[in-house]
């Protein structure tokens, strides 16, 4: 990979080469544009399906998705990013979903489960988030598509008016009901709030028990780079699930003393710690990082509100720490990259962003040096390795948008 640095102010292509591109493939221009933003995590990783505590920002990486209403009951899907097409009959979609197509049908299955009458359409995919990369590529484009297929599903607007009809919490939702449902894919809810709910120059304290949110503003004076790892990861066929079965077994022990513990939410250290020696090693360090994280995501908070960037450098460099030696999801590529970051000049803090095995590293750096930021953790980490990779300034960004066109 070569030397890259730079902001993220691109898509992967632009909207008239899309608009060309959709009335090229289905001969007729689409009725509705649907935008949604991929997401970075600041902290609080492998805690939403503890129902625990999350603290993710949409970003100005989107996927964009162009769609227009068939009356046939069929849906034909093309992605400008990906080789071969989905094509199905909406009444005839069931689980499992496979590869990009999986993802794509996911949407209008769930859609249709909820009684939602979608009458087929032909849809366009396109954007600039990273494939496995951590940012969550494949929320932002169940967001999209399920806001497009909402919009779709009802009587059109003028041109240029809001076709988001839904709360884009319950957009999430339902984006989050594709992914388990339809892809089979155990993941929880942060990525689509982030990627649905977003607001520009904040990110969102996201209580994952009861979805409520609180949006907390990112400080001027900070900014996000995104080193990629080079290293892909396929959640699907990850460790995640077996990370989930070893806290749940955990879990039933902690029970056997506390009972009506719902989830590891409910957990203390106060309460773990006299466990440790008493159940398997490994799943106690699994424990510990779900409750030390959720600890942590609370005090990030605080740190940002408060514009304490040393609190909040320790706090990241802590959950990379965690991740990587209690989770144990983390690369020897991602450990890299951190230990380079800590040396940048202007870096704050970072660690490992999604689901790990891969993917990339959140930095947070001084606003001021942010470009030099990337390119030092860049240049350390070809100084390292011998290899080049990428690193990108992002922005806290809106959520979804759907648009009449």
């Amino acid at each position: 990979m070569s030397t890259s640095t730079s902001t993220s102010t691109s898509t992967s292509t632009s909207t008239s080469t899309s608009l060309q591109s959709f009335e090229k493939t289905f001969n007729r221009p689409p009725e509705v544009l649907a935008d949604a933003g991929g997401r970075v995590n600041l902290i609080g990783e492998h805690t939403d399906y503890h129902e625990g505590y999350v603290l993710p920002a949409a970003i100005d990486l989107r996927t964009r998705v162009w769609g227009a209403r068939r009356n046939d009951g069929i849906l034909h899907i093309r992605s400008l990013r990906a080789e071969g097409e989905a094509q199905a009959e909406i009444r005839s979609l069931a689980p499992p979903g496979k590869g990009w197509q999986g993802y794509a049908l996911g949407p209008i299955w769930a859609l249709r489960e909820e009684g939602v009458h979608v009458p087929g359409a032909d849809i366009l995919i396109d954007g600039n988030v990273p494939f496995g990369g951590g940012l969550s590529s494949s929320a932002s484009l169940q967001v999209a598509l399920t806001g497009l297929v909402l919009a779709l599903a009802q009587e059109p607007d003028p041109a240029g008016a809001n076709a988001l009809r839904r709360a884009p919490m319950d957009v999430a939702r339902l984006a989050r009901k594709a992914e388990n449902g339809f892809c089979g894919v155990p993941c929880g809810i942060m990525d689509q709030v982030a990627s649905a709910c977003g607001r520009a120059g904040h990110a969102i304290l996201l209580d994952c028990r009861t979805l409520e949110r609180i949006e907390v503003p990112v400080p001027a004076g900070w900014a996000i780079v995104v080193a990629d790892s080079g290293v892909k990861h396929a959640l699907g066929t990850s460790e995640y699930a077996k990370r989930q079965s070893e806290c749940a077994s955990g879990l039933e022990v902690l029970r056997q003393r506390h009972q009506g513990l719902g989830a590891l939410r409910d957990v203390t250290l106060a309460m773990l710690e006299p466990w440790e020696g008493k159940m398997p090693d490994t799943v106690y360090r699994r424990l510990r990082h779900a409750v030390t994280e959720n600890e942590r995501v609370l005090q990030a908070r605080s740190a940002l509100e408060s514009a304490n960037a040393d609190a909040i450098g320790k706090l990241l460099f802590a959950s990379h720490e965690s991740l990587a030696k209690d989770y144990e999801v983390s690369c020897p590529e991602l450990d890299l990259l951190v230990d380079v970051a800590a040396h940048v000049p202007g870096v704050i803090g970072a660690r490992l962003t999604g689901a790990g095995f891969g993917g990339n590293t959140v930095n947070l750096v001084q606003a001021d040096r942010a470009e030099s930021a990337a390119a030092g953790i860049v240049d350390g980490y070809a100084r390292r390795t011998g290899k080049r990779t990428n690193a990108v300034v992002v922005k806290p960004s809106p959520g979804l948008s759907v648009q009449w066109l």
